[in-house]
């Protein structure tokens, strides 16, 4: 029975893996997300409720003799233990002969099997239409390089159209991924303007220490942890990754037009769709359109340590091979860098207000809005009932004076938006506001104490 001493949340991750086990049919399920998002451990609990073997493929010319001993223990079956399993063929037929009864079996780093196996899959295929799709098995396959498994999943897999349930894991909203560690919001703010929601990574981050000595720790010395971290991530699944890099950094530094990227990162305007593509499969960027109207797209990072790390550190990196402390050099930029971080964060929060129905309506569509120069953080849409709410977002401390000045100024911006016959209402979100509950006779106005009481 493997033991899980801390999990938080993945409750609807869990929630759907009993339900699988409990549907009483032979189930095949995909299981996936970018290394350290937290698969390992929502599989290590479900096991822990139910019970099951895991199999840990890893980059080894023994996988079928590692995984025979691992039956072997788990089964108490002496034979296998002296006569390894030979090939795959076999190894789906002894699952298939035990598996009368449930039978969860979890196979995790998956590509790994297929990068050295290069049939694996198309033998699953066969044995699962020969047999186990006549057992109880509960056969689940997890792995950690995106692109690989969503080829998994395509209409070119061997398996497509047998998998009976797939779920890509996410990185962890702020709300929840801040219960790691009893931080101050605002320091649960800069800590996930670098980390993101990603699990490991909040994990590992030292509450006795302040936010920027945890930085030198993990990030920003010779050797820390994730000091390489971007450019392991991109070797896993790129053999080339220098162009990328060019286009990553490009982006950070806020170069996010199709033509900005393409003259900055020096690549070819035809081929530059190919390396986004690439990027957006990978989840490491996206790109946003305005919410309401045309516009041209713009391209973001989406993976927060990707982003701080090809802005701040990639450009560093000679001085902090030499063993200088880039802190210093760090710290003037980094409070613009975190304005647009809480832009996300403040998105996050408007979804937990809407979910817990604690705004005027419940919006169906959230996103930016820009035209001509003129741009709007968060807008916020019911198109059925034409309500729509406008939301500016800082990462100041503001006085009441600057503040009506902010939401006066959204409301004429509000105005070029062209949604004249819909209920409009206008609100701000910020570090701090002064004279809060004033404001309220007018509009909608958050802070950080606000975040505090949802939480």
């Amino acid at each position: 029975m493997i033991l899980v001493s801390k999990f938080i949340d993945r409750e609807s991750e869990l929630e759907f893996l009993r339900e699988r086990y409990h549907s009483e049919r032979p189930e095949l399920i995909i299981l996936y997300g970018r290394m350290r998002i937290g698969k390992t451990y929502l599989l290590q609990k479900f096991l822990s409720e139910v019970d099951g073997v895991y199999l840990l493929a890893e980059e080894s010319e023994t996988i079928l003799d590692d995984f025979s001993e691992r039956l072997a223990e788990y089964f108490k079956d002496p034979f296998l233990r002296e006569n390894p399993l030979q090939n795959w063929r076999a190894f789906f037929t002894y699952l298939a002969g035990k598996s009368s009864e449930r039978l969860v079996v979890v196979i995790d780093e998956v590509q790994y099997i297929a990068k050295a196996q290069r049939d694996f899959l198309s033998v699953l295929q066969k044995y699962w239409d020969m047999h186990l799709s006549n057992t109880k098995i509960m056969l689940v396959l997890c792995g950690s390089l995106v692109s690989f498994m969503e080829g998994v999943l395509s209409a070119k897999s061997p398996i497509y159209g047998r998998r009976t349930g797939a779920w890509k894991v996410e990185e962890m909203d702020f709300f929840n991924v801040r219960k790691f560690h009893p931080l101050s919001t605002e320091e649960a703010v800069h800590v996930c303007s670098v980390f993101g929601g990603v699990p490991q990574y909040w994990a590992d981050y030292n509450p006795e220490l302040d936010f920027w000595d945890n930085l030198r720790v993990l990030l920003l010395s010779k050797g820390a942890k994730y000091y390489d971290e971007p450019k392991y991530l991109l070797k896993q699944e790129l053999r080339d990754v220098s162009r990328y890099f060019s286009i990553l950094r490009a982006i950070a530094l806020g170069y996010n037009r199709f033509g900005q990227i393409a003259d900055r990162a020096k690549v070819d305007l035809n081929s530059l769709g190919k390396y986004l593509n690439v990027l957006k499969e990978m989840g490491y960027i996206s790109e946003e359109k305005p919410v309401v109207g045309r516009g041209r797209g713009i391209y973001k990072i989406t993976d927060r340590l990707f982003n701080f790390w090809f802005r701040f550190v990639y450009p560093r990196k000679s001085e902090i091979e030499m063993g200088f402390d880039v802190v210093g050099d760090i710290k003037p930029k980094f409070n613009e860098y975190l304005g647009f971080v809480f832009e996300e964060i403040a998105r996050q929060f408007l979804v937990e207000l809407n979910r817990t129905g604690k705004i005027p309506f419940r919006f169906t569509r959230i996103g930016r809005w820009w035209h001509k120069g003129e741009e709007i953080d968060i807008v916020v849409l019911n198109e059925r009932e034409k309500k729509v709410l406008f939301v500016e977002v800082k990462w100041k401390e503001l006085k009441e004076r600057e503040a009506r000045e902010i939401l006066k100024d959204l409301e004429r911006k509000a105005g070029l938006v062209g949604l004249e016959d819909w209920e409009k209402g206008y609100g701000l979100v910020a570090k701090e506001v002064e004279g809060k509950e004033e404001l309220r006779d007018e509009y909608l106005v958050w802070d950080l104490r606000d975040f505090e009481r949802l939480i």
